[in-house]
């Protein structure tokens, strides 16, 4: 900043020197750079006229100059600054304050830098074209005049832009302004002296400065702020867009497929890859061997066997041999689907010159041979498909590589949210609370972090409750009837003993579940095991509640077997199924062997005796068994099927599962066997897939009532041991957030939800009514579509098509006499119309 007001910079006028300098290069030069520096900034002399005139046409000032006038007062005379935009005064003191802030002189300081610079720039090109106009004297008289005539239209032009937009008295004041005679030029010595007439003190030196500063910045900063405005909207635009982005992404539907030239092309089949999957090994010149259940002949095909980090499936070499593309001739196998695998040596399956292959039996029941010319390639294809198939930890498995570089909350891992599900049902309310109790899950680590207690229990009542039940899963309500307020609660067993003891605050618990109720007169206690292994249950400490201890209370041995018969009967079916595949001897006689009926026939049975209890008689029901994760998990899952007409939608269903399997530690990592190559461990269990048998019965005795079909029940299956999606994988809730499924892997309902056509059930009606299926085992069905889907492919084809015809002609009827009948309630108005036109016209 300048001391002195001599220093200040004038501005200097381009005309005297446009003469003498438009032979030269370097004039031109400097005269290019002469007026960009003045189109960057307008310099201005102290003189009176010039300040006032430059005043004048100010569009954006400060906000000193836009609101109030200033007046500067000298030692000897009195200076008065009025700007055009307003009439009021302010004080010398108010000016200081708005100047002297320590923020705003920092900024200027930073700002001056850059225009310091540029006025020594243009210093010396002046120098520079004065001396050259001293040396040509000549040519000086001519100069004068020309600045004279062309000073006044350069101000024309330096306001002639701002002249639009002044008010009716601005323009006054401009046109009295415009006629003023030239600025004069720095090299004049009266306009020197004129400066120099009024002597000013160091304090209104500084402010005329400040506000000459001020103004030079305004000037400068117009065309700045143009472009700041501009790059300002740019950026806002792009951050809209941005923004925009964000949230389109979250809408748009995720791609699970990559369009790459990895897909193999082939008439008429095409093999998809995933996102993120890659090819891990070939095998060549490969046999697959395969039978046709229905026209009992053999056929090989020779390809390439290829491994991908998700599934292993076989490419023929020669695609006219397919001529039935199925599920047969085309082996698709995801590796999490593999229960074991293994190698046999002398053994021909029909053909004595191929006795070196590889067997993969399924968890689907899909049984897969494959033949080797080679033994060596035999071994490095087992060694790869064994490292794949059972990684050491699950997070090598796809599902993490899936979503590896998309690490963002996709919407299935939102479809159930406990506080919505829970508001749905009414709750909290005056007799139930929600409680925080479990959010470290310090309470109980297999219960979810939100649970829902009677309001007249305690914290310090309920951590008691915990540690006397087993695995510390105490009493939680898991469902409420809407009109009724009876409620299904769910535990595991108390830990009673021999001894028989009892515990005060489980007996409180009890009292309280019955009153938070107050329809139901008893609290029904309905323990899924039978009587024989509770009792044994007592020897390890635990065993039954003891009616003695529980008033008001009534206890029910349902009877639905353990994990350990599930698992024998389900591998009796697997048997069954393949030798029925080629003879169809004894098929009712052997099925009943199996007991795999019988038992659907308990759980139908248990399920419909609870809803009917809760529905009509009001009764509060709390369901348990050993530890409370699985055969409690299929009980209070149909009572909701049966009661609820919002768990038999899609997305109901995808919350009932996520509530009562997921959440509440239904142990799908030791059941199924994820990852594992252990196939004989004895907590494998086929809980889950018995209960979705149990809704397949169901969709089949009320094919209207559910919102899905059958294949959605087969598709969630599928992908229950496919190690695709994380829906499924770990125990329990704490396990899945620790590992951070949410972030890292896919949810099964973001795939479902996309894709909801292929589920959804055509004849579905929403009816608010209760359902109660028939269990008596003439009423059930054998699943053909699911156990025998890789024995009977062709058979299964025909029946879908059958029953679709039959059942499109079944409801084309239905629809065909409601019809009629709305036809004859017409045909009765319109005689009862007539009848009535007919005696007005006869009155």
């Amino acid at each position: 900043m300048t001391d002195k007001i001599d220093d200040l910079p004038i501005n200097v006028s381009e005309s005297s020197f446009s003469s003498s300098l438009s032979e030269t290069n370097e004039e031109k030069i400097i005269q290019d750079t002469l007026q960009k520096l003045e189109e960057e900034e307008i310099s201005s002399g102290i003189d009176e006229d010039e300040f006032d005139a430059k005043l004048f046409g100010i569009k954006k000032s400060t906000s000193s100059f836009q609101k109030e006038s200033i007046k500067i007062y000298h030692q000897d005379s009195q200076l008065n600054l009025t700007p055009i935009t307003s009439n009021k005064t302010i004080s010398l003191l108010k000016i200081e304050k708005e100047i002297g802030n320590e923020n705003e002189q920092e900024k200027e300081k930073e700002k001056e830098k850059g225009w310091k610079k540029e006025k020594e720039k243009k210093k010396e090109l002046q120098t520079r074209l004065i001396k050259k106009k001293e040396n040509e004297n000549e040519h000086e008289n001519e100069s004068e005049k020309e600045t004279s005539n062309k000073e006044i239209p350069n101000q024309k032009n330096a306001f002639s832009g701002k002249k639009d937009l002044l008010t009716p008295n601005q323009e006054k004041v401009f046109s009295l302004n415009k006629n003023k005679p030239p600025i004069p030029n720095r090299n004049n010595s009266r306009a020197k002296r004129r400066i120099r007439s009024t002597p000013i003190s160091k304090k209104d030196e500084e402010l005329i400065k400040n506000i000459i500063r001020n103004y030079l910045k305004t000037e400068e900063e117009k065309e700045g702020q143009g472009q700041g405005q501009e790059q300002k909207n740019e950026k806002e635009k792009e951050n809209k867009k941005e923004y925009t982005q964000e949230k389109a992404s979250d809408q748009k539907e995720v791609n699970f497929y990559q369009n790459s030239n990895q897909d193999l092309i082939c008439e008429p089949l095409r093999i998809k890859y995933l996102v993120n999957e890659n090819n891990v090994f070939f095998s060549k010149e490969v046999i697959y061997y395969y039978e046709m259940a229905s026209k009992l002949n053999h056929t090989r095909v020779t390809g390439t066997l290829v491994l991908t980090n998700y599934k292993l499936f076989f490419f023929p070499s020669k695609w006219e041999l397919f001529r039935s593309v199925n599920i047969l001739s085309n082996p698709i196998i995801p590796l999490g689907n593999i229960a074991r695998i293994s190698k046999f040596n002398n053994q021909s399956f029909g053909n004595g010159d191929y006795t070196t292959g590889i067997t993969i039996h399924c968890k689907n029941f899909q049984v897969v041979h494959f033949y080797y010319q080679n033994k060596k390639s035999r071994k490095e294809m087992l060694e790869m498909l064994f490292k794949n198939t059972f990684p050491l930890s699950i997070q090598l498995t796809f599902a993490y590589k899936h979503k590896k570089n998309h690490q963002i909350v996709d919407k299935g891992w939102l479809v159930y949210q406990p506080r919505l599900e829970f508001q749905r049902q009414g709750l909290p309310n005056e007799n139930w609370k929600l409680s925080k109790l479990n959010a470290k899950y310090s309470l109980c680590s297999t219960y979810p972090q939100f649970l829902v207690f009677p309001k007249s229990m305690s914290n310090n009542d309920i951590s008691v409750v915990s540690k006397y039940r087993s695995k510390g899963r105490l009493q939680i309500l898991t469902w409420i009837h809407p009109k009724n307020g009876a409620s299904i609660t769910r535990s595991s067993q108390p830990k009673v003993g021999i001894t028989q003891k009892a515990c005060e605050e489980d007996q409180k618990m009890m009292k309280s579940i019955l009153q938070a109720s107050p329809n139901s007169k008893k609290l029904y206690i309905m323990d899924c095991r039978p009587k024989k292994n509770a009792m044994a249950n007592r020897a390890k400490g635990a065993g039954y509640e003891t009616i003695v201890d529980y008033p008001n209370c009534s206890i029910t041995f349902l009877g639905i077997d353990n994990i350990h018969v599930m698992r024998e009967s389900l591998n009796k079916i697997k048997n069954l199924c393949r030798q029925s595949a080629t003879s169809g001897k004894k098929w009712l006689s052997a099925l009943e062997n199996t007991g795999w009926f019988s038992h659907i026939q308990k759980i139908l049975y248990s399920s419909v005796k609870i809803s009917k209890l809760i529905n009509e008689e009001s009764q509060s029901i709390l369901v348990h068994c050993s530890d409370g994760w699985d055969r409690t998990a299929q009980i209070c899952s149909f009572v909701q099927i049966f009661l609820d007409p919002y768990s038999r939608t899609i997305e109901g269903f995808e919350v009932l599962i996520e509530k009562e399997w997921l959440s509440f530690g239904h142990k799908f990592h030791q059941r199924i066997g994820q990852a594992n190559s252990d196939y004989g461990n004895s907590q494998r269990s086929p809980v889950f897939l018995q209960w979705v048998d149990c809704v397949f019965q169901c969709i089949n005795q009320f094919p209207t009532v559910f919102e899905f079909n059958e294949q959605f029940l087969i598709f969630i299956l599928e992908h229950l041991f496919s190690l695709r999606f994380g829906t499924f994988l770990f125990n329990n809730d704490k396990e899945r957030k620790t590992k951070q499924l949410s972030t890292r892997t896919y949810s099964l309902w973001t795939y479902i939800n996309q894709n909801k056509k292929r589920f959804v059930n055509p004849f579905y009606q929403k009816k608010y009514i209760p359902i109660y299926p028939e269990y008596n085992i003439r009423d059930l069905l054998f699943w053909d579509n699911y156990y025998m889907k890789y024995l009977i492919p062709d058979e299964l084809e025909k029946r879908k098509k059958f029953q679709k015809i039959d059942f499109s002609l079944e409801i084309k009827l239905q629809k065909l006499k409601k019809l009629s009948k709305e036809e004859i309630k017409l045909k009765n108005k319109l005689k009862k119309l007539e009848t009535k036109l007919n005696q007005l016209k006869k009155n």
